[in-house]
């Protein structure tokens, strides 16, 4: 599926009815928020980085900031940042409910299930990926590297550049699990890339699943994501160790 119909038509990865882009966008946001991307308090990107990030206008990004903070989710304050104001994000965010479900799992269970889904949705991505999609995670590589001093907003990206890969794979039940399994301890995760040297390393990674992907080899694909999503793995069972 092509990037721009991706978001100009799914609401969620099982394709609930079409929303603006405006919509999709406070969707990403509160789901950032309830993945624990984004915590209270915390400023948001700036409206240009959010917009490379989620391949939108600097105007959509506004508008949805605007919903988001009526709601009393986002602060906006003349001459600042706007920040988290609280993550109480009901249903705007996406399966929000699932979220904090698959926070029971263990680690190593967790990472067994990433590999089996991710090995068939890569697989498939390989094959069915559109050119305009390829040129998104591209441009997505690009947006994470201007975000190497930035975890939050290297997050963001990194997250775009994963779910962008699952819903290519033309199956939307493992793209929700995979993109489930995504969000496991997030904001764990987020301490993890502050390290220094683990932004650039996840790169590298996603530089070597876009090579695969361009040049339609499911088996390169998805052996760089096992070495992806291992790395995840490991850094995340050193931190809670």
């Amino acid at each position: 599926m092509d990037v721009r119909a991706m978001l100009e038509e799914v609401a969620t990865l099982g394709g609930a009815p079409k929303k603006s882009m405006k919509d999709f966008v406070v969707q990403k946001i509160a789901t950032f928020i309830a993945t624990g991307i984004l915590k209270t308090g915390d400023p948001l990107p700036s409206e240009r980085d959010l917009a490379a990030a989620l391949s939108v206008s600097r105007e959509t990004v506004r508008g949805a900031i605007l919903i988001l903070s009526t709601h009393g989710i986002l602060s906006v304050t003349q001459g600042t940042r706007t920040v988290v104001a609280s993550e109480d994000v009901g249903e705007l965010a996406v399966q929000a409910a699932r979220y904090r479900d698959i926070a029971a799992y263990s680690l190593d269970n967790v990472h067994e299930a990433r590999l089996l889904i991710e090995a068939q949705v890569v697989r498939a991505a390989a094959v069915k990926m559109e050119a305009s999609t390829l040129d998104y995670l591209g441009k997505s590589i690009a947006a994470q590297e201007a975000a190497c001093d930035d975890p939050v907003r290297f997050l963001i990206c990194d997250r775009e550049f994963h779910t962008a890969i699952y819903r290519s794979s033309g199956n939307a039940v493992l793209a929700d699990m995979a993109a489930d399994l995504y969000s496991y301890l997030l904001s764990h995760r987020r301490r993890v890339v502050s390290q220094p040297g683990t932004i650039a390393t996840s790169i590298s990674d996603h530089r070597l699943i876009l090579a695969g992907l361009e040049t339609r080899d499911p088996d390169a694909a998805c052996a760089a994501f096992a070495i992806h999503e291992t790395r995840i793995y490991t850094t995340t069972k050193l931190l809670l160790a």
